[in-house]
């Protein structure tokens, strides 16, 4: 039974709401049509704001922007004004609206804007275009919703919302710098014995076969140190491909201490190599 109630209930908000746009819509049409006959040179664009209470209101806001890049003497302003006034009872009377008009020249409203004005801001976020030929109006309401203007509570957003991004790419960014370093140490230790031992340096990839090949095959080296690094080489590679996603610092800890590990076993290799070499003479 409640729900019974409750639907027609919606269906009458909704129709209520409709007829109020319909009228809000009817009567800034109407105020623009009056306003823009006479004075359409001189206006940059019209802007409206509604109360959020409209119903209980009926009154609304036309921010009215005029280009005052070409001088506009004091007269026309008035006569403008005037104008507005007129729009405003015809809409009282037609639509049982009260239109409120509020002025600004180009120049004042950028200085607003420039300064951080928080009721400038709150006008570019509530307000509706009606009338904005030369696109004034819709990028700065894009501006301010991306939060690219500096000052705003969007702005802000925008930036605590950077924030875990920026910590995740520093992350991201020193780990991948780390395993390089790890990566490139290792892989230059594996080929100096290589080419001591007259063979030509191997690809990176290669290092760990080669070493296998050349020297454990013919026990003069052991296979830990060829799986240290088989591992280090495929761990980089992973990480730098995105299919490791995170390296815990144990993993990190243990890497250093193969890579250190490997390092020094190459440098006695290479020790053996050369008094192995000086022995055949």
């Amino acid at each position: 039974m409640s729900k019974l109630v409750t639907e027609p209930k919606k269906a009458v908000q909704k129709n209520k709401k409709e007829k109020n746009e319909l009228t809000q819509v009817s009567a800034i049409k109407g105020y623009c049509s009056h306003v823009l006959d006479s004075f359409k040179p001189v206006i940059k664009s019209i802007w409206l704001l509604t109360s959020n209470d409209f119903s209980k209101t009926r009154d609304m806001t036309a921010i009215v922007i005029f280009d005052d890049l070409s001088e506009i003497d004091k007269l026309t302003m008035k006569k403008l004004d005037v104008c507005a006034h007129e729009a405003s009872i015809i809409a009282k009377k037609k639509h049982k609206v009260d239109i409120h008009t509020s002025y600004y020249n180009l120049t004042e409203y950028w200085d607003l804007i420039r300064h951080g004005s928080p009721v400038t801001f709150q006008e570019i976020r509530d307000g509706i275009p009606v009338y904005d030929p030369s696109g004034f109006f819709v990028p700065l309401k894009k501006l301010l919703r991306d939060g690219r203007i500096p000052g705003t509570k969007e702005s802000m957003r925008s930036l605590i919302g950077k924030a875990p991004l920026r910590i995740r790419r520093i992350r991201h960014e020193f780990m991948l710098n780390v395993l390089e370093k790890i990566y490139t140490a290792v892989v230059d230790a594996g080929q100096a014995p290589l080419i001591m031992a007259g063979f030509s340096p191997p690809t990176q990839k290669m290092v760990a076969t080669s070493l296998n090949e050349i020297f454990v095959k013919k026990k003069k080296l052991e296979p830990e140190y060829v799986r240290y690094v088989d591992e280090i080489v495929k761990t980089w590679k992973d990480y730098e491909h995105g299919k490791i996603k995170t390296i815990s610092g144990d993993m990190l800890d243990k890497m250093l201490e193969h890579a250190g590990r490997f390092i020094r076993r190459m440098e006695d290799l290479m020790e053996e190599i050369e008094a192995e070499k000086v022995n055949n003479k």
